[in-house]
């Protein structure tokens, strides 16, 4: 949803060509995308989950743009409940416009490959499962590419991924958002498609219809935001009139219109608007009949790292598909027009035997190949970051680091010293140690450039999240490197010390350059600094022990033990 609006060039939709037929059954119903923080804001959740089962069915949990590799303690509880009250939570898995969109997004892996999306897809879904079990109620696939491809190899692409989640997850409920008209090809793909995601005017003066009726009203969603509550009613009608079974609307604005909850009030207009009903969730696919597929040959090993393993194939006779296991567990499923995949999640330092099968006529697998076993490299000292480096000038600062295993989202912060002066320069904190920080006053998330703004209340040492926008900054990647180049330079502040902070789909690291356990109150200390220590210990009588050394420079050293100025 967030990289929508820039990727709407070149439907295949046309305007006024077909208007859907208005709802006459199964009546209309509420979905949320309901991108909201549970462990920032419960109370949302609390009235998610008790609005009625049969005017809100659906809802969709969001822990890191997917599933993360851990179960969020927050995110459980609400995806229990809302289970447990009958709904279906969703789980949101990117799929990057399939990487054809003029953005070129690519796989946590740097891949644009077809095979990899798929399998980036497929861990996604499976993932969502291992953690969360059977409260998950399906899959909310975001980031669709609305056309065909040739020879329908996008939408066969998005059909192939929905009958893998159905086959590997019976009952599982599927919708595809593009958030734009889509052609008839798709019609089959999933159980619902949002055919329409932008702002009230849009939708009241620049509609697009599909150029297509769907067989049943439930197969569309219209997510509307920038919703006056004074305008539910107009747009419910709108919505009923233009065929959408799924509607949800919300006053909330962009850059992200679904991190907050309309008021009781908004919501308990929008519900007394519509009837309510239950859901249409088709079973997968039946494979084709036919005969049963040759054995695969070939596998190999193109490349692996401390994450990933690349494999290839020759293609098998009458396949109609393949599977891939990693021992005996199927841990991707590709079209039998591709020979090749990516396999990611994989732990650093552990050794993998995979096989790779054909699926022939009515689903029925190939003979068993030849195997493959690969090692995973083993992650250097432990790190997952590292070989870091700053380079910083009067105006601009050029921050790069190795990142060798793929992470949700990065938050690079610039920080000044060890410690914070809550009261004449107050900032934001992140631990080095359980008992110890440095103070940061400029942040990085995506390509924005923030500086702290917040107010610590007299007393306190508890700084509130509070940042202000203030420029952009250029994001790159090349093969494992980042590189963060930023409009602030030395002119302003000091630019050198900074923190990466990375999470999701790898354990959270803080790393930090240099090491600020090597500063104290603003100084370094240098292994010379200790041995100055030891020596004016040693070879001059009368020196105590004590914790403190001021140094001729100004900075007071508190890590050695005896120096004679300690007297």
């Amino acid at each position: 949803m967030k990289h929508l609006k820039l990727y709407l060039g070149g439907l295949l939709a046309v305007p006024g060509l077909a208007d859907s037929v208005a709802i006459t059954s199964n009546a209309q119903q509420i979905a949320v995308a309901s991108y909201i923080d549970p462990a920032a804001d419960a109370a949302a959740w609390d009235r998610l989950i008790d609005y009625s089962v049969e005017k809100m069915p659906i809802l969709v949990a969001n822990v890191v743009n997917g599933p993360d590799s851990t179960v969020d303690a927050s995110w459980a509880d609400v995806i229990s409940r809302a289970s447990s009250a009958g709904k279906k939570i969703l789980g949101y898995v990117r799929t990057g416009y399939l990487g054809v969109s003029d953005a070129k997004i690519v796989t946590r892996l740097g891949s644009r490959n077809l095979a990899d999306w798929a399998a980036q897809i497929e861990e996604d879904i499976d993932m969502w499962y291992t953690l969360y079990g059977d409260d998950i109620g399906g899959i909310f696939f975001d980031e669709g590419w609305p056309q065909c491809g040739d020879n329908n190899q996008y939408s066969d692409l998005y059909k192939y991924i929905n009958d893998y989640t159905k086959r590997a997850h019976p009952g599982a409920y599927t919708i595809l958002n593009p958030g734009s008209p889509m052609a008839s090809c798709f019609e089959d793909t999933m159980d619902t498609l949002i055919t329409f995601e932008l702002d009230y005017a849009a939708y009241t003066t620049a509609y697009t219809p599909n150029d297509w009726t769907p067989k049943d009203p439930r197969k569309l969603w219209h997510i509307i935001y920038n919703v006056p509550e004074s305008a539910i009613d107009e747009i419910v009608t709108l919505s009923n009139e233009r065929g959408a079974g799924y509607i949800q609307l919300t006053d909330d604005l962009l850059p992200n219109p679904y991190d907050t909850l309309p008021v009781d009030s908004y919501i308990q207009s929008l519900m007394s608007d519509v009837d309510g009903g239950s859901l249409l969730n088709n079973n997968a696919s039946a494979w084709a009949s036919g005969a049963s597929a040759g054995t695969v040959s070939g596998l190999s090993v193109s490349s692996s790292d401390w994450s990933s393993v690349s494999l290839s194939w020759s293609a098998a006779t009458r396949a109609l598909g393949y599977y891939v296991y990693s021992g005996s567990d199927v841990v991707a499923s590709v079209p039998s027009t591709m020979t090749s995949i990516t396999i990611g999640g994989l732990q650093a330092g552990s050794s993998y035997t995979f096989t790779v099968r054909a699926v022939g006529g009515g689903g029925t697998t190939g003979s068993a190949p030849s195997t493959v076993t690969v090692s995973t490299t083993s992650l250097p000292d432990g790190k997952t970051i590292t070989n870091s480096n700053v380079t910083a000038g009067a105006s601009s600062t050029t921050y790069s680091a190795e990142v060798l295993v793929p992470y949700a989202s990065f938050v690079l912060y610039i920080w000044d010293t060890v410690g914070c002066d809550f009261d004449t320069d107050p900032g934001w904190t992140v631990n080095f140690v359980s008992d110890n920080y440095v103070c940061t006053h400029y942040m990085v998330e995506g390509t924005t450039l923030y500086q702290y703004t917040g107010t610590v209340p007299a007393g306190s040492t508890s700084p509130p999240w509070s940042w202000s926008a203030i420029g952009t900054i250029t994001l790159s990647t090349t093969g494992y490197t980042y590189t963060w180049t930023l409009p602030l330079g030395t002119s302003t502040t000091d630019t050198t010390r900074f923190v990466i902070q990375a999470q999701g789909y790898n354990p959270l690291i803080t790393y930090f350059d240099p090491d600020p356990s090597e500063y104290v109150d603003g100084c370094s200390i240098s292994g010379s600094d200790i041995l100055i220590g030891y020596q004016d210990n040693r070879e001059v009588a009368g020196s105590q022990k004590c914790d403190s050394y001021l140094r001729e420079d100004g900075c007071h050293i508190k890590a050695v033990d005896h120096v004679t100025d300690c007297r």
